[in-house]
Order: C-alpha cells, then sequence, then structure tokens
C-alpha cells in the first residue's frame, strides 16, 4: 500500500508541477514531503520510470521526464488517428445540451485560468479533448487517449504554451464543437487535424528552440 501511495503522490506532483519536467529527484526530501520512508519511494520511482514518466540516469540519479522531438512526434500521430477515428462515434452520441454544457464549463476554466501560462492551462486542453471522447463510447480508445495526454502534459513544460497561443487553442476548441454541434463530421475532422498539427507545431518549436540554444548540454 505504501509503494501504490507513494506512486499516486509522486505522479500528482507532476501533475501540479510540484515537480517540473527535467527536475532531479532527491530521494530524502520526497520521502520527507511524502511522510514515508526512501524505499516505497524508489519503488515508486521505479514503476514511474517504466511508465516513461520519470528517468534514471546512472550515477546522477532519477529526473522527472521531459519530453523529447522524437517522443512528441510519435505521440501527436497517434493522437491525431485516434481522435479522427471517433469523430463519427462522437457525433452519434453528443447531443447539443451536453455540447452547450461542455462549452460553459470550459469557459469557466478558460476565466480561471487567466493570465499567462501554467500548468493548470495545458490541463484543461487535455481534459476538453478527453471530455469529447468520452461521447465516442470506447473504453479502449479513452484509455489509450489518456495514456498519450499523460505523456504529452506530465512531461511538457507551461513555457512551452505562451498566452497568445491560448487564445489559438481556444478558438480551435469552439471551432470543433461548433462542427460537432452541426453533425459535421468532416469539418470536425479537419478542424481536429488543423489543431492538433498546431498543438505539434507549438511543442516541436519549443523543443528545436531549447535544444538549439544549447539547454541540453
Amino acid at each position: 500500500m505504501a509503494i501504490e501511495e507513494a506512486h499516486t503522490r509522486i505522479k500528482k506532483m507532476i501533475y501540479l508541477n510540484q515537480l517540473a519536467p527535467g527536475q532531479k529527484i532527491i530521494y530524502s526530501d520526497l520521502s520527507k514531503r511524502l511522510n514515508t520512508s526512501v524505499t516505497p519511494v524508489i519503488q515508486a520511482l521505479n514503476r514511474l520510470e517504466a511508465g516513461g514518466f520519470v528517468n534514471y540516469i546512472p550515477n546522477k540519479g532519477y529526473f522527472v521526464g521531459e519530453i523529447t522531438q522524437e517522443e512528441a512526434m510519435d505521440l501527436y500521430e497517434a493522437r491525431e488517428a485516434l481522435e479522427i477515428y471517433i469523430i463519427p462515434l462522437i457525433i452519434e452520441n453528443i447531443t447539443k445540451s451536453a455540447i452547450d454544457k461542455i462549452k460553459k464549463v470550459f469557459r469557466k476554466y478558460k476565466r480561471e485560468t487567466a493570465g499567462g501560462p501554467n500548468r493548470k492551462m495545458i490541463l484543461v486542453d487535455a481534459k476538453f479533448h478527453m471530455k469529447i471522447a468520452e461521447y465516442s463510447g470506447n473504453e479502449v480508445i479513452n484509455t489509450m487517449l489518456g495514456d498519450i495526454y499523460e505523456k504529452l502534459y506530465l512531461k511538457y513544460r507551461p513555457e512551452y504554451l505562451a498566452a497568445p497561443q491560448l487564445r489559438e487553442v481556444s478558438d480551435e476548441h469552439r471551432q470543433i464543437l461548433d462542427a460537432l454541434g452541426r453533425g459535421d463530421a468532416q469539418t470536425a475532422i479537419d478542424t481536429t487535424v488543423k489543431h492538433i498539427a498546431a498543438s505539434k507545431d507549438r511543442i516541436t518549436r519549443a523543443l528545436e528552440y531549447r535544444q538549439d540554444s544549447g539547454f541540453y548540454e
């Protein structure tokens, strides 16, 4: 039970950006924060490493996982294939009242996250797409998408998303919902492809900049 609890709490700390991508994890500090011994912390980190959320470097220790260009490309390709596939299913199941409710909820999120990029804003984007995906009724695909979003956003630095880009994301969300509401599968697919491509471009450019600037050296 101690290992499972440590695993859950460490993962939550990454969600809340209390442990940031690229940050070195100090066993003793983490065990104090979790009020547990070092052993379950290390075992929990081993599980997180197996899931790709932390990295172990010999003679250096554990670090919070940070997304690479190659991994980001693979994840976005998988995300696009799955989200496009379920759009006709979503249109079959989603109702106007459901769309209105989603719009209302995410207008509230937008107000709460106004003021600049942070981890919460990044997670709002994931929640939006996962909420829509629920209406596909395909639990297997939803689980796969959940895993993809965890990889993308737990290893995604908040500064990769600037305030002007956040407005673009919000507009793209609205366009997707409008297309779904009209039952226009092709426009929903085209808009989703464009939205995912823009997201992939944003993170790719950010990663290229960090690499070119010598951050990883």
